[in-house]
C-alpha cells in the first residue's frame, strides 16, 4: 500500500508540474523578485524562526537537532499542489521548487553548521554529514 501511495502522490505531482506552460516557467525565471523573496524567506527566515523557536522551547538535543534539519530543507513539491488547488500562481511554485532545490544543496550544510554552533557552544552535537548530504544529492 506504501509503495502504490508514493507512486500515486509522484504521478499527482510530475501531472501538476507538466501542466504548466513551459513559456509562463521560464518568465518567472526572469522575473525575479518572487523567486528572490521565497529563497529568502526558505533559507533565511525559516531557519531563523526556527532557532529561535528551538531557543526558547529547548526541546531534547534530538529533537531541535531535527527540527532545524527541516527547516533548513528545500521545499516540497506538496506547494505545487497547494497552488492548483487554491488557483495561485502554479508557475511560481513549481519554479521555486527547482530552483530551492538546487540551491538547498549549499545552504542546508551552511545553515546547520551556522545555527548548530550557535544553538550550544559546549555540547557535542554529532551531525550526520554522510547520511544528510546523501539525502540532499538523491533529491537535488
Amino acid at each position: 500500500l506504501g509503495v502504490v501511495a508514493v507512486i500515486m502522490l509522484f504521478f499527482l505531482i510530475m501531472g501538476l508540474a507538466g501542466s504548466v506552460d513551459i513559456h509562463t516557467l521560464k518568465a518567472q525565471f526572469h522575473r525575479r523578485l518572487g523567486i528572490c523573496c521565497g529563497l529568502l524567506c526558505q533559507f533565511f527566515l525559516m531557519p531563523f524562526i526556527c532557532f529561535v523557536l528551538v531557543t526558547i522551547l529547548k526541546p531534547r538535543k534530538h529533537v531541535g537537532l531535527t527540527l532545524l534539519i527541516l527547516c533548513s530543507s528545500s521545499g516540497g513539491a506538496y506547494s505545487n499542489w497547494w497552488c492548483s488547488l487554491f488557483n495561485a500562481d502554479l508557475a511560481l511554485s513549481v519554479a521555486m521548487t527547482a530552483t530551492s532545490t538546487l540551491i538547498s544543496a549549499f545552504m542546508l550544510p551552511v545553515n546547520l553548521s551556522f545555527y548548530v554552533s550557535m544553538l550550544d557552544s559546549e555540547a557535542d552535537v554529532a551531525i550526520p554529514w554522510g547520511a544528510l548530504m546523501q539525502g540532499v544529492g538523491s533529491v537535488a
